[in-house]
């Protein structure tokens, strides 16, 4: 069976979501806009200091936080369930981060390594883990267990997925050519479109589990009578 999920429409349909929730999504777009110029500003330092190192390396983990908030805020809106980014409550326990920073990286490499074997291999692994991150949050799996699971539930529908989230991406890209301020826009909403195709992923795949496709059988089969078993006996030595 064919996945439908026309992105124009889902835009349309996240448009009152990121209308409800605008100024969370706002907060949270400046957050990471912040982080990522910082972290671009530091790069163009040429002198590589072991005090640069470390900067670097609590910047990634700040910009892992970030994401994992962004992901669990999004999931919380499209289920329509409450989710208060300032409280006590929305900050991970570090078994969380843990695992969805394991499931980053070896998502990452195993993306990486479809670029050394070709680019279109890397698109393909793409299109079948895509979801992984998601898993991990909502599960609290390790990486392992997360890309395990995403490989098995997109079999056969990896470069369907992969397309859609493609040309989503350059939804989102689109805000930074309008003077930086559309990205404002699309940059959530684009987050909640690709959290709602997973959502009706997933329905669509226990649609498939539930209701199975009937298998057809030919009018010459079933007119084939069953053929009786008669017992051998044994031949007189």
């Amino acid at each position: 069976m064919k996945f439908t999920f026309k992105i124009g429409a889902k835009i349309k349909e996240a448009w009152p979501l990121y209308k409800e929730n605008f100024w969370v999504l706002l907060i949270m777009t400046i957050a990471t806009f912040a982080i990522q110029f910082v972290g671009q500003g530091k790069k163009e330092v040429n002198t590589l200091t072991l005090e640069f190192a470390v900067l670097m390396l609590v910047m990634a983990i700040v910009s892992l936080f970030v994401s994992y908030m962004w992901l669990r805020l999004i999931l919380n809106i499209v289920d329509k369930k409450e989710f208060n980014l300032f409280s006590v409550q929305a900050i991970p326990t570090l078994e969380k981060l843990w695992n969805y920073i394991k499931t980053s990286i070896l998502y990452g490499f195993c993306v990486m390594a479809g670029f050394v074997l070709l680019v279109i291999p890397a698109f393909y692994v793409a299109g079948r883990l895509m979801f992984a991150v998601y898993i991990s949050i909502e599960k609290n799996q390790g990486g392992r267990a997360s890309i395990k699971e995403s490989w098995d539930m997109t079999k056969g529908y990896a470069w369907q997925l992969f397309w859609k989230s493609f040309f989503l991406g350059l939804f989102m890209v689109v805000g930074f050519l309008a003077l930086i301020v559309g990205s404002l826009v699309t940059y959530p909403i684009g987050f909640i479109v690709m959290i709602m195709m997973y959502r009706e992923f997933q329905k669509f795949k226990m649609q498939n589990i539930s209701n199975p496709i009937p298998v057809e059988v030919s009018p010459q089969a079933e007119n084939i009578k069953e053929i009786p078993i008669v017992p051998q006996t044994e031949n007189p030595q």
